[in-house]
């Protein structure tokens, strides 16, 4: 979800139950038509970026900054229709080969809106077996909408990439906590509504995993933080707690 602060009014006992309350979740055809339509939106030039796009700007440039081998290889992990891709290769002038990693249901949107500019994938195996170097694991707004968040994470983080960048994910400090969040339609992703799709609610569970989890995981694949920037376009409110967004970046040790 883009620029709301999410409120968390419910607590479920797992991912399950949560999902049963949502109906198709992220799986939601519209969804996937709306966030795919916005991605390929070009934004005006002389416009301040959004944050999303600022955060993947700041991840492929320290990327780029210690990695000499081109084309820059990128490992997009829930990257919707390519809206990170779009904006890094509309700002940049690096040689990219990106590859994202989403739903079916997702994925069929994000290939037609590719047209080959990026790789499209529904296996992580898979983009990373394509893509033979990551030199970047990219997660925005993603890991905490799955039923496992840790375990993808560890996936994720044994590729050993030289750059981690975790975008966009709440900052929690207590228990393991299953939910759900709601959102209008058009509020998923930037920009205007596709032509013939009704704005509606949609639900779809979260999970806020410990931060001292996550940084175990990391850290035991080998990476140091980098940098740690606020991330408001992804602040949740928690019963009567604020939880912070917060976009991370990591490298490899030595």
């Amino acid at each position: 979800m883009e620029g709301l602060l999410a409120t968390i009014t419910h607590s479920f006992p797992d991912f399950a139950a949560a999902l049963a309350t949502c109906g198709d979740g992220y799986a939601d055809a519209d969804l996937a038509e709306v966030i795919a339509f916005k991605a390929e939106q070009p934004l005006n030039p002389q416009a301040i970026l959004p944050e999303q796009a600022i955060n993947s700007l700041v991840g492929v440039g320290l990327t780029a900054a210690e990695i000499t081998a081109r084309p820059l290889c990128v490992l997009d992990f829930g990257g919707g229709g390519g809206f990170h891709y779009f904006h890094v290769a509309n700002a940049t002038r690096a040689a990219l080969r990106w590859a994202i990693v989403e739903t079916p249901v997702m994925a069929a949107c994000a290939a037609r809106v590719s047209r080959g500019r990026f790789e499209v994938h529904t296996a992580l195996a898979d983009a990373a077996r394509s893509l033979g170097a990551v030199h970047l694991v990219h997660t925005s707004s993603a890991l905490q909408y799955l039923p496992d968040p840790l375990a993808t994470l560890a996936e994720l983080a044994a590729l050993r990439a030289p750059h981690f960048l975790l975008a966009r994910f709440p900052l929690w400090h207590g228990p393991m906590l299953f939910s759900v969040q709601t959102s209008p339609l058009s509020a998923n992703g930037i920009g205007p509504m596709p032509p013939g799709i009704v704005d509606r609610e949609i639900r779809y569970p979260v999970t806020f995993v410990p931060l001292p989890e996550v940084m175990r995981i990391l850290e035991g694949h080998g990476y140091a933080m980098a940098a740690a920037m606020p991330s408001p376009s992804s602040d949740y409110f928690v019963g009567s707690q604020n939880v912070p967004g917060v976009t991370l970046m990591f490298r490899q040790r030595g």
